[in-house]
Protein backbone atom coordinates (compact mmCIF):
# COMPACT_ATOMS: atom_id res chain seq x y z
CA UNK A 1 0.00 0.00 0.00
CA UNK A 2 1.79 3.09 -0.88
CA UNK A 3 -0.49 4.96 0.45
CA UNK A 4 -1.43 4.04 4.23
CA UNK A 5 -4.13 5.96 3.66
CA UNK A 6 -6.07 4.22 0.69
CA UNK A 7 -7.73 1.05 1.66
CA UNK A 8 -6.29 -2.42 1.51
CA UNK A 9 -9.03 -4.19 0.64
CA UNK A 10 -12.72 -3.94 -1.60
CA UNK A 11 -14.83 -6.23 0.14
CA UNK A 12 -15.89 -6.65 3.61
CA UNK A 13 -15.57 -9.94 3.48
CA UNK A 14 -11.71 -9.55 2.44
CA UNK A 15 -11.35 -7.09 5.72
CA UNK A 16 -12.90 -10.14 7.93
CA UNK A 17 -10.11 -12.56 6.64
CA UNK A 18 -7.64 -10.24 7.32
CA UNK A 19 -8.68 -9.32 10.63
CA UNK A 20 -9.66 -12.60 11.62
CA UNK A 21 -5.52 -13.45 10.97
CA UNK A 22 -4.77 -11.01 13.13
CA UNK A 23 -7.03 -11.21 16.38
CA UNK A 24 -7.98 -14.80 15.26
CA UNK A 25 -7.16 -15.58 19.23
CA UNK A 26 -10.36 -18.34 19.36
CA UNK A 27 -12.38 -16.05 21.96
CA UNK A 28 -16.00 -14.92 21.54
CA UNK A 29 -15.59 -11.50 22.32
CA UNK A 30 -17.62 -8.80 20.54
CA UNK A 31 -14.27 -7.97 18.27
CA UNK A 32 -14.40 -11.22 16.82
CA UNK A 33 -18.27 -11.53 16.70
CA UNK A 34 -17.76 -8.15 14.57
CA UNK A 35 -15.10 -9.64 12.14
CA UNK A 36 -16.97 -12.74 11.60
CA UNK A 37 -20.14 -10.24 11.22
CA UNK A 38 -18.66 -8.17 8.27
CA UNK A 39 -19.68 -11.06 5.29
CA UNK A 40 -23.09 -10.35 6.50
CA UNK A 41 -22.94 -6.53 6.83
CA UNK A 42 -24.49 -4.32 3.49
CA UNK A 43 -21.40 -2.89 2.01
CA UNK A 44 -23.64 0.60 1.71
CA UNK A 45 -23.71 1.04 5.21
CA UNK A 46 -20.65 0.68 6.20
CA UNK A 47 -18.56 3.74 5.88
CA UNK A 48 -15.18 2.31 6.91
CA UNK A 49 -13.07 -0.26 8.54
CA UNK A 50 -9.94 -0.06 10.53
CA UNK A 51 -7.24 -1.35 12.61
CA UNK A 52 -4.89 -0.11 14.66
CA UNK A 53 -1.81 -0.96 17.26
CA UNK A 54 0.64 1.17 19.38
CA UNK A 55 2.48 2.13 16.30
CA UNK A 56 -0.05 3.00 13.68
CA UNK A 57 -3.36 2.30 11.79
CA UNK A 58 -4.27 0.40 8.97
CA UNK A 59 -7.24 1.32 6.97
CA UNK A 60 -8.88 -1.76 5.70
CA UNK A 61 -12.30 -0.87 4.10
CA UNK A 62 -13.34 2.36 2.82
CA UNK A 63 -16.63 3.15 1.19
CA UNK A 64 -15.93 4.77 -2.16
CA UNK A 65 -18.18 7.79 -1.69
CA UNK A 66 -16.35 8.97 1.91
CA UNK A 67 -13.17 8.14 0.18
CA UNK A 68 -14.10 10.69 -2.67
CA UNK A 69 -15.75 13.55 0.23
CA UNK A 70 -12.01 13.71 2.04
CA UNK A 71 -8.42 14.51 0.76
CA UNK A 72 -5.87 12.73 2.08
CA UNK A 73 -5.29 15.38 4.98
CA UNK A 74 -8.90 15.03 5.98
CA UNK A 75 -8.38 11.52 6.39
CA UNK A 76 -5.09 11.65 7.92
CA UNK A 77 -6.69 13.79 10.68
CA UNK A 78 -10.15 11.81 10.97
CA UNK A 79 -8.29 8.27 11.54
CA UNK A 80 -5.72 10.41 13.93
CA UNK A 81 -8.84 11.51 16.05
CA UNK A 82 -10.43 8.07 15.83
CA UNK A 83 -7.34 6.34 16.91
CA UNK A 84 -7.06 8.75 19.98
CA UNK A 85 -10.39 8.10 21.02
CA UNK A 86 -9.41 4.23 20.65
CA UNK A 87 -6.50 4.64 23.01
CA UNK A 88 -8.87 6.56 25.24
CA UNK A 89 -10.69 3.50 26.38
CA UNK A 90 -9.01 1.60 28.90
CA UNK A 91 -10.01 -2.19 28.43
CA UNK A 92 -9.71 -2.20 32.42
CA UNK A 93 -11.25 1.06 34.20
CA UNK A 94 -10.46 1.28 37.86
CA UNK A 95 -13.58 1.68 39.64
CA UNK A 96 -15.68 -0.57 37.41
CA UNK A 97 -13.63 -3.85 38.28
CA UNK A 98 -16.71 -5.68 38.87
CA UNK A 99 -18.26 -4.89 35.25
CA UNK A 100 -15.47 -6.72 33.34
CA UNK A 101 -12.66 -6.21 30.83
CA UNK A 102 -14.07 -3.22 28.26
CA UNK A 103 -15.40 -4.80 24.86
CA UNK A 104 -16.92 -2.29 22.27
CA UNK A 105 -17.21 1.46 23.07
CA UNK A 106 -19.89 2.94 20.37
CA UNK A 107 -20.05 6.36 19.87
CA UNK A 108 -23.73 7.95 17.81
CA UNK A 109 -23.43 11.15 15.98
CA UNK A 110 -25.87 12.74 14.08
CA UNK A 111 -24.99 10.92 10.76
CA UNK A 112 -22.70 8.46 11.90
CA UNK A 113 -22.05 5.68 14.19
CA UNK A 114 -18.66 4.82 15.69
CA UNK A 115 -17.34 1.41 16.89
CA UNK A 116 -14.42 1.02 18.40
CA UNK A 117 -13.77 -2.68 19.45
CA UNK A 118 -10.15 -3.17 21.42
CA UNK A 119 -8.62 -6.48 21.42
CA UNK A 120 -5.82 -5.23 24.04
CA UNK A 121 -4.90 -1.76 25.70
CA UNK A 122 -2.79 -0.84 22.24
CA UNK A 123 -4.78 -2.49 19.66
CA UNK A 124 -8.22 -3.12 17.95
CA UNK A 125 -11.04 -2.39 15.13
CA UNK A 126 -12.90 1.10 14.45
CA UNK A 127 -15.81 0.63 11.86
CA UNK A 128 -17.67 3.42 10.98
CA UNK A 129 -21.59 3.39 9.90
CA UNK A 130 -24.22 5.25 8.72
CA UNK A 131 -26.45 6.11 11.56
CA UNK A 132 -29.96 6.47 8.77
CA UNK A 133 -29.36 2.20 8.77
CA UNK A 134 -28.56 1.06 12.16
CA UNK A 135 -29.60 -1.50 14.09
CA UNK A 136 -28.00 -1.14 17.08
CA UNK A 137 -29.67 2.24 16.59
CA UNK A 138 -32.51 1.82 15.68
CA UNK A 139 -33.01 -0.68 18.33
CA UNK A 140 -31.59 1.72 21.21
CA UNK A 141 -34.52 4.38 20.10
CA UNK A 142 -37.29 2.11 20.01
CA UNK A 143 -36.46 1.53 23.52
CA UNK A 144 -34.99 4.48 25.03
CA UNK A 145 -37.60 7.03 23.66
Amino acid sequence: MDDRHDAEHETLSDVEADLSDDFGDGSDSPLRQFVRSLRDLDDADVRAVGQYDGKGFELLYLRDDIDDALDADARTERVKTLVMKALGEPINEPGLDDYGQLNAVIRWFDEVVVAIYPHDEWSGAIATFDRANSPLVDLAVTHLS
